[in-house]
């Protein structure tokens, strides 16, 4: 269950690796977290972490299903790889190591690993825009093989979309990170990375990049209904590579905790992205995305139409909304696929989720003392 650092409370566990600046871990998974380590995550300012929802079980994944997934140390190459070369001021030798590592990602998937999480819900917040570009580009890659691509056409999705926001680095960080609503001078200089970046790479890397993965750099903020930018060009002019690295897109950045707004749940998000198919977002790439997504990721903590809390143990891939479940209060499982009595109402809010994680935390204790 992912929590914004100000909710935690010493004795909650990670159930994932907590990375800093330059992609080195800073606290690894089954850490207990104390006071100071609590007050170490604030001042390296990482804005969020995944614990476990009950103590001492990770629910929902064994070692079989453990070892299908995307490991971390693939994703935090590619990050350290591509943070590499934008420090170095764009060098050629360093951006063929941002290649192999989209090669990588797509061997990878390709192989049968699977995403899960994301490095940018729990990196710091100085390096964002690397961890969310590393992100997307897992998730669209993933999106591209459940289409049908083959490796090829993967390679041009996964390079277009790892270095989609590369226009960012001429945005001044005061206007990316700002914690308030921008200007609107301040948006209309956000509006043009999109163009830098294309210019960026066609300058700097002339004939390096194929033109499907430029067109990605180029578009991937426009929209069906011509709401987008830099252009505001049509549906019909949006190729399905863009539009798979736009959703992948707006999904990263709004399970994400920022700054300046608190992250969307990932059923919020899904079901915002499900409600823009056809206005923003072409309706057969949008299923794609819905087959591909689990709006009630492992741990969530949920509530039911009948007011009890349960955790989410498992996924069903055919019907990502009525997932496994855990009563919290019971141990009672559930399979809302086949319990059709029993409804979702919605995913708990962290501080809800908090005082949960506060009480099974204390009832652990309590047990053992």
């Amino acid at each position: 269950m992912k929590l914004p650092v100000s909710h935690l409370i010493p004795g909650m566990k990670l159930s994932r690796p907590v990375y800093g600046y330059k992609g080195q871990m800073l606290l690894n998974s089954g850490v207990e977290l104390t006071s100071s380590y609590i007050y170490a995550l604030r001042r390296h300012k990482v804005l969020a972490v995944v614990v476990e929802s009950l103590p001492g079980c990770i629910y929902g994944i064994n070692e079989k299903e453990a070892e299908l997934l995307l490991e971390e140390r693939i994703r935090i190459r590619a990050m350290a790889s591509l943070q590499e070369w934008v420090e170095s001021g764009r060098k050629h030798e360093y951006f063929e190591n941002i290649v192999e590592q989209v090669c990588a990602i797509v061997d990878e998937i390709l192989s049968g690993r699977i995403p899960s999480g994301g490095l940018a819900e729990i990196s710091v917040a100085d390096v964002y825009t690397f961890a969310h570009s590393i992100d997307v580009c897992v998730f669209s890659v993933y999106m591209g093989i459940n289409y049908g691509y083959g490796k090829e056409k993967l390679l041009k999705l996964g390079l277009g979309s790892i270095l989609h926001d590369l226009g960012k680095v001429r945005v001044d960080p005061g206007i990316l990170n700002k914690p308030g609503q921008l200007a609107e001078e301040e948006f209309v200089e956000i509006k043009k990375h999109p163009i830098w970046g294309y210019e960026m790479l066609t300058e700097e890397l002339p004939g390096q990049i194929s033109d499907s993965s430029l067109e990605i750099v180029l578009n991937h903020h426009e929209r069906c209904n011509r709401s987008g930018y830099p252009r505001g060009i049509n549906g019909g002019e949006i190729s399905d590579l863009v539009t798979i690295c736009a959703i992948a897109d707006v999904y990263s950045a709004m399970i994400t905790e920022r700054v300046y707004r608190k992250a969307f749940s990932p059923n919020e998000a899904y079901e915002m992205i499900m409600a823009n198919s056809d206005i923003y977002f072409n309706f057969e790439l949008v299923k794609l995305f819905a087959s591909c997504v689990n709006p009630y990721p492992i741990e969530t903590l949920v509530l039911l139409n009948n007011g009890k809390v349960g955790c989410v143990k498992a996924n069903n891939r055919n019907l990502p909304l009525r997932p496994i479940i855990t009563m919290l209060q019971t141990g009672e499982q559930i399979d809302l696929s086949k319990e059709l009595s029993f409804v979702i109402k919605r995913a708990l809010a962290p501080e809800e989720a908090r005082g949960y994680c506060i009480f099974n935390y204390s009832q652990s204790f309590n047990s053992t003392a």
